[in-house]
């Protein structure tokens, strides 16, 4: 327990909180300029839901507890694939060898504020719910408020012990040393499913028998930790034994002394097939498909179409932010093998922007066309779609460049960069919507200014010519 609370205080709070000061000590207006956003835009979604919770009228508890496990289930898988590299830092590895502390307790204390952070977004994304229902005189009693708790609990330890039996099982049957994250997420939802559909089935027993339920959530609160406990030394051993990892000897045909703008395009091509990040945002795109053809199954047209609207103003967002980041994120990690390239900075820049709004156009314009064939919903102004994607792509781009992109801050700046970006995006339209022209104008113009910032401000010398 002490070595417990040690690494929670010494690495992870450690950690947190000295990003935090230098944040603070570095940008400090716009930490609050960020904050100021952030409680502006969550006003709003408070407002918006309250209305559309009060007109709907949907007060049942049993309902509201699906969405809350529905929700939780799905934050708690996201934080785990994100964090899942945790354990190979440094500071992880010094502290666990050099102390006596258990591989469970290591393994809870590193996924603890991740698992944190994602009930505290669960709270605020149901906040207005619980607001609606005291205005509508209805009180969580006791129970629903206990059941909660513990199904958040029983979900934490699940989620967890079925992340670390997939990544036992695929490091034991395919690889030691390799990371197969496509099929350990693949698995990993298959078994976070099955857990979601234990629970929906034992709901029945709260009409009839609901102190039952509250038993059948201790037992499985039980076996979560019984389960976490055998696997966690298991766990943490594949996790260093990917420390060590085989570099593969690549033959080239030709060595290029010439820097050319179809260099650079496969140059970045290379670079991006082989990023986490285009696993991790090719699952992602392919959970998206399935959930929008699996919600006329679920829902009323609709409540279909609203949902579809709302993945992809904010979802499908999240992947065409990410994509652009990698570029300024390249950049502070290779500045001196860029150096070396002697390359001009137009040649450099322009072939990355370009590459990642194609990718971007794909993305959008391949979701659209596979839900058109699957929910039968059709898009219109695809034109100033493009337009909007292109503004976002340099948008992203020169955000990556501005901060230094790590896994402490990824969420962070990708939540803030949908936040803001939705909100200039519903300015332009409010203002600029009765004039097409003058609407992809204004995101050209966009666009170009903030090429303009990366290429004048960011690129410096002697980085590039």
């Amino acid at each position: 327990m002490i070595w417990t609370r040690h690494v929670l205080h010494k690495i992870e709070w450690g950690m947190l909180t000295t990003k935090g000061k230098q944040l603070a000590k570095k940008y400090p207006i716009q930490l609050l300029a960020a904050a100021a956003f952030f409680l502006l835009m969550y006003a709003i979604y408070v407002v918006i839901s309250l209305r559309f919770f009060m007109q709907a009228g949907e007060s049942e508890p049993a309902t509201l507890y699906l969405q809350l496990m529905k929700m939780t289930l799905l934050l708690l898988g996201a934080a785990i694939l994100l964090s899942r590299n945790k354990l190979k830092r440094q500071e992880y590895q010094f502290y666990f060898l050099n102390s006596a502390i258990q591989s469970v307790s290591f393994v809870l204390c590193v996924y603890f504020f991740p698992m944190l952070f994602c009930f505290l977004m669960v709270g605020l994304l149901f906040l207005p719910i619980v607001l609606g229902l005291l205005i509508s005189g209805v009180t969580p009693s006791l129970y629903w408020i206990t059941a909660v708790c513990m199904t958040c609990c029983v979900l934490a330890l699940l989620a967890l012990a079925s992340w670390m039996v997939m990544r036992i099982a695929v490091s034991h049957f395919v690889s030691k040393t390799k990371e197969h994250l496509l099929l350990q997420t693949l698995g990993f939802a298959v078994l976070n499913l099955l857990v979601f559909l234990l629970l929906k089935k034992a709901m029945e027993m709260i009409r009839v028998w609901p102190s039952v339920y509250l038993i059948f959530l201790v037992i499985l609160l039980s076996a979560g930790w019984l389960w976490l406990k055998g696997l966690a030394a298991s766990y943490v051993h594949q996790m260093f034994l990917q420390l060590k990892t085989e570099v593969k000897s690549f033959s080239y045909k030709k060595i290029r002394t010439q820097s050319s703008f179809l260099t650079h395009l496969r140059q970045e091509l290379v670079y991006f097939s082989r990023s986490a990040v285009f696993k991790e945002q090719g699952i992602l795109f392919l959970f998206l498909v399935c959930l929008t053809a699996g919600l006329p199954f679920v829902f009323t047209p609709v409540e279909t179409g609203w949902l579809y609207a709302f993945i992809v103003q904010y979802a499908l967002k999240e992947i065409l932010i990410m994509l652009p980041l990698m570029i300024g994120r390249e950049y502070h990690m290779n500045q001196r093998a860029i150096f070396m390239l002697n390359t001009s900075k137009s040649v450099y820049l322009l072939s990355r922007i370009l590459f990642y709004y194609a990718i971007n156009l794909l993305t959008y314009f391949v979701f659209i066309w596979l839900a058109s064939m699957v929910i039968g919903i059709e898009s219109e102004g695809h034109g100033l779609a493009s337009l909007s994607i292109l503004l976002i792509t340099a948008m992203a781009a020169c955000t990556g460049f501005i901060v230094k992109i790590s896994e402490f801050n990824k969420l962070f700046v990708i939540v803030m960069m949908i936040a803001v970006f939705s909100f200039i995006d519903m300015l332009l339209l409010k203002w600029l919507s009765s004039d097409v022209y003058l609407l992809a104008t204004a995101y050209l113009l966009g666009s170009l200014a903030f090429y303009s910032c990366i290429y004048s401000v960011m690129l410096k010398r002697p980085v590039l010519r």
